[in-house]
């Protein structure tokens, strides 16, 4: 599908596809450019991993109730190929403000909102199994993202419509909603970070410390450059005023690059460190590595924004202000001597990105692959050989029910790490 819609979009451009360039090749809806059946093989592709997650979740789902972790995970999932799926409402023969409208739901409601949950849900899970975050401060947040994602992801997507005839008052609450879509998951990584800095200060003298540190460290860096990329550089662009001038420049593409890699990437890199965890045999482990890979992915990251996007962007913005949005991305403007400047400027990042953050994680990978552990661990087996443990209160129990599960998770995630119990 990947290689098809980007062979199919040059082709289209270029004319090679004749009546066949909306279906193959491209369909003319920026920032959903891919032709129709490349984006029906997407939406079936999600569909069948949401088949594939049902397969490994459904002995879970029909002993859990509907407002537990296991169903809200399930169900963000499915939330995914279904609203994309509404995308395909859209066509080059549509009358562009219905085009527009639904192209933007995707665009904003699909990649901003439903994404959004279900990274928050699938990061909130992992916390709660690795016992970095309390099961019930997990739900908390999830519950305030549904709720905020419901309201502010509907409303949120009128910020986008400028050229569609939607009133000022639609793009004004459109820009405020958009921008609280971010605060659940900031709450998560400020839980999950005190944690760490909690285990820091124990100073355990185990010389087995909490094996998936790296893996909650990209999964804090999620909320970090969602709190930035999303948040941050969003709002900066979601004004719409700005955003009418500014739409399609450098600053959205700021925005969307600090957002697409600091919260989709460093999820996947952290699922990676999480699985490689048990893939790895414990004396070819490293954590060396998965901290160099760490600090160069976010460092290389934040110099491309702050030392290229960001002020390209800003200096584009002004251009394009000064003297009509034409003018400001014409080729003319973009290959000129400061924006040429900046580009190259961006070079530095983009090599401790790729060498210090992406071979590291790449010879991590080749290690499971290569040394891959044939055991499977039992749950019987002795506590210091765990890597993580769920705890589920026995149901027949009534004081167990009433019992606060965080301490629980909380202490055996304390003895998995060899860290002394905390009290009180």
């Amino acid at each position: 599908m990947v290689v098809g819609s980007l062979v199919g979009e040059l082709a289209g451009m270029r004319g090679w596809l004749g009546p066949l360039w909306a279906q193959l090749g491209n369909q003319g809806f920026e920032y959903l450019d891919l032709g129709r059946i490349w984006q029906v093989l997407l939406t079936l592709g999600m569909g069948i991993w949401a088949f594939i997650l049902f397969r490994g979740l459904r002995r879970r789902l029909r002993t859990e109730h509907l407002a537990n972790m296991p169903w809200l995970f399930f169900l963000a999932a499915l939330a995914l190929p279904a609203f994309y799926a509404v995308g395909l409402l859209a066509s080059p023969d549509s009358h562009f403000t219905a085009a527009d409208f639904w192209r933007f739901i995707v665009v904003h409601l699909w990649v901003e909102d439903f994404l959004e949950l279900f990274t928050t849900a699938t990061v909130a899970y992992l916390f709660v199994l690795l016992g970095v975050v309390r099961e019930r401060v997990a739900l908390s947040v999830i519950f305030l993202d549904v709720v905020l994602y419901s309201a502010g992801g509907v409303i949120g997507t009128m910020h986008h419509l400028y050229f569609s005839g939607e009133p000022a008052e639609h793009l004004a609450l459109g820009a405020t909603f958009s921008a609280l879509e971010v605060v659940p998951l900031l709450f998560l990584t400020v839980e999950a970070w005190s944690f760490l800095q909690l285990g820091a200060r124990r100073k355990s003298a185990s010389s087995t410390p909490f094996p998936h540190r790296w893996a909650v460290m990209f999964l804090a860096a999620v909320g970090f450059w969602n709190f930035l990329g999303a948040g941050v550089f969003g709002f900066l662009i979601n004004l719409p005023i700005v955003s009418y001038y500014e739409i399609g420049t450098g600053l959205t593409a700021n925005h969307a690059h600090a957002a697409m890699m600091g919260v989709y990437g460093m999820l996947a890199v952290g699922f990676a460190m999480f699985a490689l965890r048990y893939l790895i045999p414990e004396e070819r482990w490293s954590d060396r590595l998965a901290s160099i890979s760490f600090w160069s992915l976010n460092l290389g990251l934040a110099w491309m924004s702050f030392a290229t996007l960001l002020p390209a962007g800003a200096l584009q913005l002004y251009k394009v202000v000064d003297a009509g949005y034409a003018d400001g991305r014409s080729l003319g403007y973009l290959q000129g001597g400061t924006n040429m400047f900046l580009e190259w400027l961006r070079l530095p990042g983009d090599v401790v990105f790729m060498v210090g953050g992406v071979l590291p994680l790449l010879w991590l990978s080749y290690l499971g692959i290569r040394y891959r552990s044939k055991q499977t661990r039992s749950p019987e087996a002795p506590a210091e050989t765990l890597l993580f443990t769920e705890i589920v209160p026995d149901s027949s129990d009534d004081k167990a029910e009433d019992a606060d599960a965080a301490d629980l998770v909380v202490g055996v995630a304390d003895k998995v790490a060899g860290r002394p119990e905390a009290t009180g």
